[in-house]
């Protein structure tokens, strides 16, 4: 049996108790793996948001005017994502990270986001993800779709262009949008992606 693990730790040490474990007793990783679903298992919609020209602006301005925009952005993008019922879980230099019930949620918080924030002169790309991961207090979710989220956000997103992973893109329940769909290679992965196509 799993050595207890009490639920008054917080989330993340009960988490790092449980790999502890997972690495000592090699014997009981279905069992401890088993533990680990039960308590931090669920099913969310990943946004990643990347703000675009970062680095660009920081060489061309300073760091100052940057931040402010980095600021400015955070304000007007987290009451939109939160209104759409979104929790933004992290925020790291130009990047946001939010988390949402459905891919439907997901992708009617960043086309009404982007809209205000093209209003205030700024740009973004967007990563959508779709799928189990692990929510391991307010602030830390894993799972391969951040992952793949984080990729398209980051990567292969272009200036405010929304992606979307197929895990994503197949949970939908409206048939009100329209995409693009191709097939990309990033790093070690090449995802299939849905770029939504947005109406200026």
């Amino acid at each position: 049996m799993v050595q207890s693990v009490p639920p008054s730790l917080s989330d993340e040490q009960q988490l790092e108790a449980l790999l502890t474990q997972r690495r000592q007793d090699t014997h009981r990783i279905d069992e401890i793996d088993a533990d680990i679903r039960d308590r931090f298992l669920a099913t969310r919609a990943i946004v990643v948001l990347d703000m675009v020209g970062f680095s660009r602006q920081t060489q061309e301005q300073g760091i100052i005017p940057t931040l402010q925009k980095i600021y400015a952005l955070r304000e007007t993008a987290t009451p939109i994502l939160e209104a759409h019922q979104g929790r933004v879980f992290k925020q790291d230099a130009d990047n946001l990270y939010a988390a949402f019930a459905t891919p439907d949620a997901a992708l009617a918080a960043t086309e009404h986001m982007l809209t205000e924030l093209n209003a205030i002169n700024i740009h973004a790309s967007i990563g959508i993800g779709y799928g189990e991961v692990l929510v391991v207090g307010e602030h830390n979710l894993y799972g391969n779709e951040i992952n793949l989220a984080s990729k398209l956000g980051e990567d292969i997103a272009g200036d405010d262009e929304i992606l979307l992973t197929a895990a994503a893109h197949d949970a939908l329940t409206t048939t009100d949008w329209q995409f693009t769909r191709t097939v990309q290679k990033v790093s070690d992965v090449t995802p299939t992606v849905y770029q939504l196509q947005r109406h200026s």
